[in-house]
């Protein structure tokens, strides 16, 4: 008869009576170490997953971006096309009209665009976006051509230099061989703009409640944007003053600051159709700081109109100087963030 061998269960027991009466230090490090490989892979996991879903979030954001982009830029248009329909000719006048509608018919037939790519080295001169003329084959119109004028939220950006197949070249309007030329608007235009700011302040406030101490305090302010849209309403008839020409610096990335315009040359030296000459210092100055600029059409490149930039400073006039120089804040804020713009035909297209 065969003898069973006790010994294992006594090594097992005196183990497990070992284990129990450990000291606490010991005992959570062996069971740390035992954990280990079971918690590095949970973490890694963790990690993985945590990355997917940024990456995921990533990718939603850039695809609202340009739908938010192109609301906005059709927003736009449907408010300058109430105010065209609502305008009293007789004090908006015949040629106002006239330019407006020109304006319009240039922006409906505007193609969306992405920037693909912006040299570093040549920040503020240009950058490339992702249409050509395969998009003009597709649309059975020329739209994206040299010289077709390039905007973002209704305001200047700069001007197609070249178009490939897929792609075009931009040179923007902080290029210092990009020159267009513009004209002081003051009155009607200028608080249409600052209309259409505040609104869209407005629907991106009322997305936010962290920028609020309590909801009355929201509230407040929320009525008090209301105010100043009230105010901005006031129909004031439009009033085209000094005109001039405004370039950039050409700055690269390292180098763009803020980025401002140059504006010189500016004065209202010969008759119009806007008025008779006026005297650079006269009772109505014609350069204020908020002044906003517009294009005057007089360069053949951009159609009239077109929103560039308001007034930051003005340099004192020199002796026997006939024409002031002065700076302006181009009127897209975000131009060392360009992603969606908007291509319009040339002139005569």
């Amino acid at each position: 008869m065969q003898r069973t061998v006790k010994y294992p269960f006594l090594g097992i027991a005196l183990f497990l009576f070992c284990w129990i009466n450990l000291p606490k230090g010991i005992a959570d490090r062996a069971r740390s170490f035992a954990a280990a490989p079971f918690s590095r892979r949970s973490f890694e996991s963790h990690s993985d997953e945590v990355a997917r879903l940024e990456l995921e979030n990533r990718s939603l954001r850039a695809q609202i971006e340009p739908v938010y982009e192109w609301v906005l830029h059709d927003q736009r248009m449907s408010e300058q096309l109430e105010f065209l329909k609502g305008s009293d000719k007789k004090e908006f006048g015949q040629r106002r009209a006239a330019h407006l509608r020109e304006l319009l018919s240039g922006q409906l037939a505007s193609l969306p665009a992405q920037v693909a790519y912006r040299d570093p080295s040549s920040w503020s001169s240009s950058l490339w976006v992702n249409v050509g003329e395969e998009n003009n084959r597709s649309v059975g119109k020329r739209v994206i051509a040299k010289n077709s004028p390039v905007l973002a939220d209704g305001a200047l950006v700069g001007v197609v230099e070249y178009v490939g197949e897929k792609q075009a070249r931009v040179r923007l309007i902080t290029d210092s061989g990009l020159s267009p030329s513009v004209r002081v608007c003051r009155g009607g235009l200028q608080n249409r703009e600052l209309a259409h700011q505040l609104n869209s302040l407005q629907k991106q406030i009322e997305k936010r409640e962290d920028l609020f101490s309590s909801l009355s305090e929201k509230e407040s302010f929320l009525n008090q944007l209301q105010v100043l849209k009230k105010n901005t309403g006031i129909h004031w008839e439009d009033g085209y003053l000094a005109k001039g020409e405004v370039h950039g610096s050409s700055a690269p990335f390292w180098r763009s600051r803020g980025p401002l315009l140059r504006g010189i040359g500016f004065n209202f030296d010969y008759p119009d159709d806007e008025g008779p000459p006026r005297e650079l210092k006269g009772g109505v100055p014609i350069l204020k700081e908020g002044d906003l600029l517009v294009t005057s059409g007089l360069d053949g490149v951009f159609p009239s109109g077109i929103q560039v930039g308001t007034v930051a400073k003005i340099d004192p006039l020199k002796e026997g100087s006939y024409s002031y120089e002065i700076e302006v804040r181009p009127s897209v804020s975000n131009l060392n963030d360009l992603q969606t713009l908007f291509v319009l035909p040339p002139i005569g297209e």
